[in-house]
């Protein structure tokens, strides 16, 4: 994936996009709760595309005995995800690399985002990250997703979706720009960013995201959370 944020960018991003994308902390929040694990248990988290590590700290807070690896191709976004958890970098690794390239995480070293040994992760997240990739990207990176997973793991992703019907989709866009207006973005400023959704990102619809998390061998799949042109999926890795 190419580099989506500048240094100013990723600065601004943790205001920027709570008042861009709605329901945006309970989405995390629905997410980190999905997790089927006591707090008490030591476990192995991957977040893919994690940007200034929202998904990653919440995590740990949740799981005091986790431990993360987080992966954004942006520099400047791992810099301001670092920050953020100076106090624990014990418990947090981020790496700076294209998620697409994230490929035999069997064999990748103790530093990289399996440690050798350890047969791989108790769950795998992502927050509107993957929407970047294309179908076909998707579904390569969901299997690999698949064979990174202990069995009895967890994948979860929230992302953009698109409606199989053009005149619904047209109302999401409607809804989104209204809650854009809400949250003091001018008009110039919406018109930017929605060209700029429409350019970057490739949604899929529920159904067919369903499909492919199927296709990768996921079992339970489901769509846990729906909000105009917003969802929350997971499927697990059966034992």
């Amino acid at each position: 994936m190419k580099k989506r944020f500048k240094a100013e960018e990723a600065g601004r991003y943790d205001d920027v996009i709570r008042r861009r994308v709605p329901l945006y902390n309970e989405i995390q929040t629905l997410m980190v709760s999905l997790l089927p694990f006591s707090k008490k248990e030591y476990l192995r988290v991957l977040d893919l595309g994690c940007g200034t590590g929202g998904t990653s700290v919440a995590l740990l807070k949740e799981f005091p005995l986790s431990r993360v690896t987080g992966i954004d191709s942006s520099s400047d976004m791992l810099a301001v995800a670092a920050a953020k958890v100076k106090q624990t970098t014990w418990r947090i690794n981020f790496i700076c690399r294209d998620i697409k390239e994230v490929g035999a995480y069997s064999n990748t070293p103790v530093q990289g985002p399996v440690a050798s040994g350890e047969g791989g992760f108790d769950a795998i997240i992502s927050a509107f990250s993957l929407h970047f990739l294309t179908e076909d990207e998707k579904k390569a990176l969901f299997s690999k997703c698949y064979e990174a997973l202990k069995p009895g793991g967890i994948f979860i992703d929230a992302e953009a979706v698109i409606s199989p019907s053009a005149k619904v989709y047209q109302l999401y866009m409607e809804k989104w720009k209204e809650f854009q207006r809400s949250n003091g973005f001018s008009e110039d400023e919406i018109g930017a960013h929605m060209l700029k959704f429409v350019r970057d990102v490739k949604p899929l619809t529920v159904e067919r995201q369903l499909g492919l998390m199927n296709d990768a061998g996921f079992a339970d799949v489901e769509c846990y959370f729906k909000y105009l042109n917003l969802a929350v999926f997971g499927g697990y890795k059966n034992l």
